[in-house]
């Protein structure tokens, strides 16, 4: 028996539980993903030209047949094309629906209202199912008709600027609301799912993409909450302690985060910097986050002298926390990635997958999507 065929007869957290995803792009696909990797059968209904994710590539794969982002996260789905202003095809999709555990949508707030697929409607016929939406800004009346992607959430909510340098606000560099609101979207449906069990109701699960850009700022919104200021962006360090920032090698670049007292001590042992140690701006950590931009020279001075790869062991030798800044390729050789078994086979595609494991269940190649 293949890994494959094991995983398919292992009893799965979610085996028996049916999906209907009516949505596009990232955010709520991500979550029909984790849930059809918990076992659930994901049916998902593309409109007839397809999901608008299919378009999406970087030049790199322009020439592919199929984009990479889409099949990241529409593996292990049944993929079924259907016109939902035919009344043919929404007859079809109502049939679907009609049994489902689990409905997922991600249209623009009032849309499945007007199909009469909408969760009041759903709910109604059916006070068992579990009806989970993603909006971009919510369902209330002065922000119902904004519409949110990624980087327009990234903007609004903060988060572009708490990051990048002083002088320049960035995004984070891949897609990283859509991908949190996957998880966050199916522990909600974990949850009504959990609360059907005991009670035999369904729920109606909602997220808004804005709402999960804010929680996941929690603390640096709670300090300004409590302060009035708000930290100024402070590029690859980690604002708060020091050091704890990216620092440039002979070749490569490596983050450390050196901030207690013993591992500040070991680090510049190590780096030949113990005379930093009695630099009055630099005696203690409130000092060394004061000045950070000279200690940063002065460090980045000192790992000049060797190559990341040789920086790397001498660190962990002490005990340090210290990291290599990888790229793909690095990450794709590393233990680190072999040895989790995270990335898979899914068909002719690849996949990665759910980080949560069970240890009931091997993780073996992924189910690819059906179409």
């Amino acid at each position: 028996m293949t890994q494959q065929d094991d995983r398919a007869g292992a009893d799965l957290p979610l085996s028996g539980i049916k999906v209907i995803e009516f949505a596009q792009m990232v955010a709520a696909p991500a979550a029909g993903l984790l849930l059809a990797d918990y076992g659930a059968e994901v049916i998902k209904i593309e409109p007839p030209a397809g999901d608008s994710c299919r378009q999406l590539r970087t030049r790199a794969a322009a020439d592919l047949p199929v984009s990479p982002v889409f099949l990241a996260y529409n593996r292990s789905k049944r993929l079924i094309r259907l016109d939902l202003r035919d009344p043919h095809d929404l007859a079809t999709a109502r049939d679907l629906v009609a049994d489902a555990d689990v409905v997922i949508e991600a249209s623009r707030p009032g849309a499945m209202d007007r199909l009469g697929l909408g969760a009041d409607e759903l709910c109604k016929r059916n006070p068992r199912l579990i009806y989970a939406s993603v909006s971009g800004f919510g369902w209330t009346e002065s922000v119902r008709d904004k519409r949110g992607v990624d980087l327009i959430i990234q903007a609004e909510s903060g988060i572009m600027s708490a990051t990048g340098l002083p002088e320049m606000p960035m995004k984070v560099g891949f897609t990283v609301v859509d991908a949190a609101c996957g998880h966050a979207l199916c522990h909600g449906i974990l949850a009504a799912l959990f609360k059907r069990a005991r009670t035999g109701k369904g729920d109606v699960v909602q997220i808004s993409l804005y709402d999960l850009g804010l929680q996941l700022q929690s603390g640096p919104i709670i300090e300004y909450l409590m302060t009035g200021v708000q930290a100024p962006r402070c590029g690859n360090a980690a604002p708060l302690s020091a050091p704890a920032d990216l620092f440039h090698c002979a070749e490569g670049a490596i983050v450390v985060s050196a901030y207690l007292e013993a591992h500040w001590i070991a680090f510049l042992k190590i780096i030949g910097g113990d005379f930093l140690r009695d630099a009055p701006r630099f005696s203690t950590g409130a000092e060394r986050i004061r000045n950070r931009t000279e200690l940063t020279v002065a460090l980045n001075a000192l790992l000049a002298k060797r190559t990341a790869t040789e920086w790397l062991p001498l660190l962990e030798s002490a005990g340090l926390l210290v990291g290599q800044v990888k790229d793909y390729a690095q990450i794709m050789a590393s233990p680190y990635t072999t040895e989790s078994g995270i990335i898979g086979r899914a068909g002719a595609d690849y996949g990665i997958h759910n980080p949560a494991r069970l240890r009931s269940i091997p993780r073996g190649d992924l189910k690819p999507r059906d179409e």
